[in-house]
């Protein structure tokens, strides 16, 4: 699934994954204009917060390629709706709020 959603002023390609739809950490990063490795950072110091299976999923590294064409050499974390509202919460500025309503709206 390569189509692109314009979220805010960036743009990503749709994901599913088990009829879900589904993010990643970098997309969350881009769409946020975020410094690349912040949500991820966010994710890890949390990690014991989130349910696998309804927060998020982990591909792994054959299954990133084979699905998504993407290279995760240590896998690859796919974020569900719960799991970005949990994750982006502490993101507070005007543009989150922007990206926020406009995932939730368009996206998932």
């Amino acid at each position: 699934m390569n189509n692109l959603i314009k979220i805010g002023n960036q743009s990503i390609s749709q994901k599913e994954i088990n009829g879900m739809r589904v993010v990643t950490l970098s997309d969350i990063d881009n769409v946020h204009e975020r410094p690349t490795g912040t949500a991820r950072k966010r994710f890890n110091d949390n990690k014991n917060r989130f349910i696998e299976g309804e927060d998020y999923y982990v591909l792994k590294t054959d299954e990133a390629k084979e699905n998504f064409g993407i290279k995760a050499p240590s896998g690859l974390n796919l974020i569900t709706e719960s799991g970005y509202l949990m994750l982006v919460k502490s993101f507070t500025d005007d543009l989150a709020w922007t990206v926020q309503r406009q995932l939730v709206s368009t996206y998932f």
